[in-house]
């Protein structure tokens, strides 16, 4: 197996896990101290507050991990192991064919009427969104559907599969946020998801209620780290490939 690390990537990478140790630090002590005056009126608040804002921490520090690694390329000349034997295949096919693109757009077509049709029953007040669906909750829930279409409009536009692997490691990332976050907040009622469809089909979604909710969207945290993960070491390896047939 040949590694070949790229320092236009590293260093970025570890500026960002930098950053986020910092300012991790930081909001720490700030947490430590607030807690140690909670006794005085409105510093409580802050305690929280600072707990929040770690999350920011966390994600400068997986994005700086991210960065890291997708500056690592590694390769085994003729396919050696079954996952460089993948890598092998998918580098092959990176280059997209015009049905594939066409997919793409396709569907960011579909992903546009699923976004209309719950933004317009949460504007006619569907039971599903219950009443703490306020900003923060509105952001993670539907920032996701554009994170995933603006990647599936630069796939289609530059038709390498590749090239796009960062980004959807990060859009991974900021899927498993959103989806852990709207776990321990759950601001949705699933015994009313049927509501929002047409009276003759809503017995279809029945079986539903919040434990299925909770399940579906830890489900979705927990896969989408996996993915994160996958994606991540795929580019690596494909990206070696690539350069590996280049050179020769």
């Amino acid at each position: 197996m040949k590694i070949r690390i790229d320092f236009g990537r590293l260093l970025p990478g570890l500026l960002l896990v930098i950053t986020g140790l910092i300012l991790l630090a930081i909001l720490l002590l700030v947490a430590v101290v607030a807690f140690l005056f909670s006794f005085i009126s409105g510093v409580g608040g802050v305690v929280v507050l600072a707990l929040d804002l770690m999350l920011i921490s966390a994600v400068l520090i997986a994005a700086g991990v991210i960065t890291v690694v997708s500056g690592v390329t590694w390769w085994a000349p003729g396919g050696e192991g079954w996952f460089f034997g993948w890598a092998a295949r998918r580098a092959q096919q990176d280059r997209m064919r015009v049905s594939q693109r066409v997919g793409e757009v396709i569907g960011v077509v579909i992903t546009i009427i699923v976004f209309l049709f719950l933004y317009e029953n949460q504007l006619r007040g569907a039971a599903f969104f219950a009443s703490s669906f306020g900003n923060v909750a509105q952001f993670f829930f539907y920032a996701p559907l554009f994170t995933g279409m603006i990647l599936s409009l630069a796939r289609a536009v530059y038709g390498r599969r590749n090239a796009i692997r960062p980004f959807d490691c990060l859009n991974a990332l900021f899927l498993a946020v959103a989806a852990f976050w709207l776990l321990s907040a759950f601001p949705f009622d699933f015994s009313r998801f049927g509501e929002m469809f047409d009276s003759s089909i809503q017995f279809l979604f029945g079986w539903l209620n919040n434990d299925i909710g909770h399940i579906l969207f830890a489900l979705v945290g927990i896969v989408s780290l996996i993915n994160l993960v996958y994606t991540l070491f795929l580019y690596s390896a494909v990206r070696g490939q690539l350069r590996h047939q280049e050179v020769n």
